[in-house]
């Protein structure tokens, strides 16, 4: 099977701990939409280093958050992405509002939906997919109509793991069932015997140990296709870009 790679643009201001959750953030967001965003210095050197190691690379897709095109000093970085003929665009929503973690509301969503593919698209052409990321992973089974209504095809917010279920308050199997029902394609991402492999993971202990080695395994083959492809999602964030001064790698097959 493949590995699919994708990042997600979260800067720190996207961390639930400080917006974007109605119980663990320190900043309020009563609603979805933010505006006058201004990258953090960390993330303009992340992807500064993103785009170093992208440069002839293997295939990856960025989860863009809709509102960093506000920021004159990100969106210059992200033309030289669009430049690259192995790099995609997809939707992280506008302002990482976790939206499963707050009550059901549909119309906030399709709303949000409608406007952060519209703008994401526009700046992508012909390098958009539509494709969708939950901020934070908090997804829902609620959210997939929305999803289908707005045009996109398929979704990479699964988290399939024991320590991360109470996040959509169920099973993740009723969250891919719906999605399968309302035409979306699901994408899991890949996981451990221990836990979670993917974002965070890669850098908390215990579970980087194994989510390194499960990577390096995953990522002989690479596919930029995983809508017609059975492939494993394998994601990180730009900002991890930022560690090692500037020198972290994800941890690929060393045939990539």
């Amino acid at each position: 099977m493949s590995a699919w790679l994708s990042v997600d643009s979260d800067d720190l201001i996207h961390l639930p701990s400080n917006r974007g959750h109605p119980n663990r953030s320190s900043i309020p967001m009563p609603t979805w939409k933010t505006e006058g965003y201004q990258a953090s210095q960390q993330l303009l050197e992340a992807t500064d280093s993103f785009i170093q190691w992208v440069d002839g690379g293997p295939s990856v897709t960025i989860f863009l958050i809709a509102e960093q095109l506000d920021c004159p000093e990100l969106t210059k970085r992200l033309q030289v992405l669009l430049q690259k003929p192995n790099v995609l665009f997809a939707c992280h929503g506008w302002g990482h509002r976790c939206w499963s973690a707050w009550p059901e509301n549909i119309e906030e969503f399709s709303e949000m939906l409608v406007a952060a593919r519209d703008r994401i698209s526009a700046f992508a052409g012909d390098s958009w997919r539509p494709w969708f990321r939950a901020p934070g992973g908090y997804v829902a089974p609620w959210m997939s109509a929305p999803l289908a209504a707005a045009g996109f095809r398929l979704d990479s917010s699964v988290n399939p793991s024991r320590w991360v279920v109470r996040k959509m308050r169920g099973h993740w199997n009723r969250v891919i069932q719906s999605m399968e029902q309302s035409g979306i394609i699901e994408r899991p991402w890949l996981t451990t015997i221990l836990g979670p492999a993917c974002g965070p993971a890669l850098r908390i202990y215990p579970f980087a140990l194994l989510a390194s080695r499960a990577w390096k395994r995953h990522s002989t083959q690479i596919s930029n296709d995983p809508e017609s492809t059975n492939v494993t999602a394998l994601y990180w964030h730009i900002l991890d870009h930022r560690r090692n001064s500037g020198k972290w790698k994800p941890p690929l097959s060393k045939s990539k």
